[in-house]
């Protein structure tokens, strides 16, 4: 069972390398990581954009990419279509954003799940380690679905439990983050969660619970009951914690910048993982979260194939 982030960059090293669609690698941070990826064995990376940047900014990390490779481009939609594309022909099993606006990585994933007929509602999956949990902990959706309804939460729901499954998590626990009103009626996020636990005790979200909490002061807490002592939090954390949307999602997931965790995202597609660090994520934070998506293809290419 993976628990930790250093579990996933030690199966990397077993497991790699494997081939990497690297869509745009034109900064400093994002090639480096290309370069430290490869040379822990992760990855063997096919480079798709400007030829000439590419190489301009490989040398000032001082990474030979000569013998990869390299399909030019410049116009970044085309680029990206061209890379997604590629992982869903099998062609290679993982994608990684470069230095590309990232919606439009989601527009290509999202026109070739629907060429697919997969019916899979893409969404972003937020790994945080906290010290003192025994697991890592996924916020989701963290980056496409704007504003999800119940049902939209529901394949987000499945989205992140897949991953978790991937992970040999059989059963993950999943909370539907809300507030609770005593008056004035439920939030639309409260009556969601309602909805959310129904499907999932008639068996329509698969292989998850939901818990009976909502809020981090339930889930701390472990009781709503007033004055109800403290439960271990170590272990009842939940696995999978379903934001109200996106910006909630957006903002919270980005808190690692002042709190003691540590952010890896990416994004679950029914034909493998996409590596998408943010704007402003670092060499060594993308580099763990390719490791990441090494593990999650090797595993998920015996799943799907």
């Amino acid at each position: 069972m993976i628990r930790s982030l250093a579990d996933f960059t030690r199966i990397a090293k077993e497991k790699g390398p494997k081939k990497l669609a690297v869509l745009a690698p034109e900064d400093e941070d994002f090639m480096r990581a290309v370069k430290t990826s490869w040379e822990m064995g992760y990855i063997e990376p096919v480079l798709i954009g400007n030829a000439e940047k590419m190489e301009r900014v490989a040398a000032k990390v001082g990474f030979d990419i000569g013998s990869f490779d390299k399909i030019p481009g410049v116009e970044q939609q085309a680029i990206s279509d061209l890379g997604i594309r590629m992982l869903f022909s099998g062609e290679l099993p993982i994608a990684s954003k470069g230095q590309i606006p990232t919606s439009y990585i989601y527009r290509s994933i999202i026109r070739e799940e629907a060429k697919a007929a997969s019916g899979m509602t893409v969404s972003v999956v937020t790994f945080w380690e906290i010290p003192g949990i025994d697991h890592l902990v996924v916020f989701t959706d963290t980056g496409v679905n704007i504003k999800p309804d119940a049902r939209a939460k529901a394949e987000i729901i499945k989205n992140a439990a897949f991953v978790y499954h991937l992970m040999g998590v059989p059963r993950p626990r999943v909370a539907i983050l809300s507030g609770h009103r005593e008056v004035g009626g439920d939030l639309a996020s409260y009556r969601d969660y309602r909805f959310l636990r129904k499907a999932a005790a008639a068996g329509e979200l698969g292989e998850c619970d939901i818990v009976d909490a909502t809020s981090f002061t339930e889930i701390f807490r472990g009781s709503r009951r007033p004055g109800a002592p403290a439960g271990d939090v170590r272990r009842e954390m939940p696995h999978i914690l379903v934001v109200p949307c996106l910006d909630t999602g957006n903002v919270i997931c980005k808190l690692d910048f002042f709190l003691d965790v540590t952010r890896s995202s990416l994004v679950a597609t029914s034909r493998g993982p996409v590596c998408i660090p943010a704007r402003s994520d670092f060499s060594d934070n993308i580099v763990q979260q390719l490791a990441m998506c090494v593990v999650l293809a090797d595993r998920m290419g015996k799943e799907v194939h």
